[in-house]
């Protein structure tokens, strides 16, 4: 039997058992906790504000790019485009070729020109001179079988196809009708305009006496005629060619106004205006033949009165100034770059007219470029020439001279800024631009900007945070300005030797930090 004393004892025992083993799970739990607040403290950046701050400046708007080294290309001569050898941006070198301009009649003069004065220069042999009168003989005969394959070619225009288009077409009652038979039944069409049908009548007879002239003018037309009978041809025959020409344009509008409704007519009259269209075509033809024609008959002649006359001092001094005036001509039927750079802009199409004295193409050197601009007479006080500036998009550049002079109406001085680099976008001449120019007094003592997660904003306004006394974080409260990317400007509340933390997110104050190096 356990005694009172005994189970008194037991019960003592029992108690002081708990309390050291509550003692012992208790220091445990302080142990892991004060282990678990140690591990758990932020490490943070520390950044000085006046190592953020900003610069006065003085904002410039609607700056224009402009090149200090460009070339405005002209067309020294009037002459049809042929070739545009570069576009818009590309890059060139001095002395590249950028337009090319028609040349091919001033080609074809100064190779005649050139063998003129070559031959001028040699003299000639007997061979020579007899096969300078055997090309001259060959020349004759060849402008003589123009002219009558001329005739020829306009007989068969005016009366296989022309005809067509005319009531009595070689008699004297002619009018400009059509008469169609088909199917047994007769249809005349006229001309919506009377009275140029009835001129273009007249014309036509006109025209039937004049071939008729023409053919007996070239009854006695061979190679062994004189000279001078043969140019009396030529130009007879030259006439009479325009004369038809001019007679064709004529009567063109009134062709073109023939037109049915009924598919049968429809397709016989389109036939007749194509054989219109050819006939005159190859009168035209025919001019230009005999145009050729006589200029190889004139080269020929030349060449031999040369031979037979020898050269004068005099008609080598001629000769050679011909070349040297087409030489020139030719060669400004090339627009050439005269400076290294880019394309900046080009007039003109291939197939248009450049004219004498026209701007064509020009070229900037985009590695020496600058921007125009105006300040106001305020801003003028503020800057001064060799500042720094910085060009929108992140170009820098120099500001390189200030006008002496504001404008009398808008009050405001034009500056130039040298363009140091581009930055990342690029700077094209005409761009307009924004830039901000460094002002006189230097960095503003008031205003900083900072990374925007420096800043906590609260309802009670904003603050940065601080390293006080224990390593405790404190706040500075600060007013705020405008956003900036992602910066923001503080411009009230901090002074240039203060030291804040880098990045506020999950921080408050009062919170035990250690700084990072």
């Amino acid at each position: 039997m356990i005694s009172i004393k005994q189970h008194k004892l037991g019960f003592l025992f029992a108690v002081l058992a708990i309390v050291l083993v509550a003692a012992a799970i208790n220091n445990q739990i302080k142990n892991g906790a004060q282990s678990q607040t140690e591990e758990s403290i932020p490490a943070v950046k520390l950044i000085a504000a006046g190592d953020f701050r900003e610069q006065k400046t003085v904002r410039v708007e609607g700056g224009t790019v402009q090149s200090l080294d460009q070339a405005d290309l002209k067309s020294q001569i009037s002459a049809q485009i042929t070739a545009i050898n570069v576009k818009l941006g590309d890059q060139v070198q001095a002395g590249q070729i950028i337009m090319q301009l028609q040349n091919g009649d001033i080609s074809a003069q100064l190779e005649q020109a050139r063998a003129r004065l070559d031959e001028l220069k040699k003299g000639a042999r007997d061979e020579e001179l007899n096969l300078a009168r055997t090309a001259n003989n060959e020349a004759k005969a060849a402008l003589v079988n123009s002219i009558k394959d001329a005739y020829a070619k306009s007989d068969d225009a005016i009366h296989n196809h022309i005809d067509k288009f005319f009531t009595n077409p070689r008699g004297k009652n002619i009018r400009f009708s059509i008469i169609l038979n088909v199917g047994g039944s007769q249809v005349s069409f006229y001309p919506s305009d009377s009275d140029l049908g009835q001129r273009v009548a007249d014309r036509k007879y006109k025209i039937e006496a004049m071939l008729d002239e023409w053919k007996d003018l070239l009854a006695g037309a061979d190679a062994a005629a004189d000279d001078a009978d043969i140019e009396n041809i030529l130009a007879v025959s030259k006439k009479n060619l325009q004369e038809e020409i001019d007679f064709a344009n004529e009567m063109a509008p009134l062709v073109n106004s023939l037109s049915s409704d009924n598919s049968t007519y429809k397709t016989i009259i389109d036939g007749y205006k194509t054989e219109f269209s050819a006939a005159r075509s190859a009168i035209n033809g025919s001019l230009a033949s005999l145009q050729g024609a006589l200029t190889a008959r004139e080269t020929a002649r030349q060449t031999l009165e040369l031979k037979l006359a020898g050269a004068s001092p005099e008609q080598l001094r001629q000769a050679q100034a011909a070349v040297d005036a087409l030489e020139s001509t030719l060669a400004k039927t090339s627009i050439v770059s005269p400076i290294s750079g880019q394309i900046s802009y080009i007039n003109g199409r291939v197939g248009e007219l450049a004219g004498g004295g026209s701007l064509v193409a020009g070229v900037v050197n985009p590695g020496a470029l600058q921007i125009k601009a105006y300040v106001s007479e305020n801003d003028l006080r503020e800057i001064a020439e060799g500042a720094a500036v910085k060009i929108d998009g992140g170009g820098t550049g120099i500001l390189q001279t200030i006008s002496p002079a504001a404008d009398s109406q808008t009050k405001k001085s034009e500056i130039n800024v040298l363009i140091a680099k581009p930055g990342n976008a690029p700077i094209i001449v005409g761009q307009t631009v924004g830039f901000e120019i460094a002002a006189k007094g230097g960095a503003d003592p008031n205003a900083y900007l900072l990374p925007i997660e420096a800043i906590q904003f609260t309802a009670n306004g904003n603050y940065v945070l601080t390293v006080g006394a224990e390593s405790a974080l404190e706040r500075i409260p600060v007013t705020t300005g405008d956003i900036v990317g992602e910066k923001i400007y503080v411009v009230q509340g901090l002074d240039g030797d203060a030291k804040i933390i880098s990045s506020t997110r999950g921080l408050k104050s009062g919170d035990i930090i250690k700084v990072e190096n």
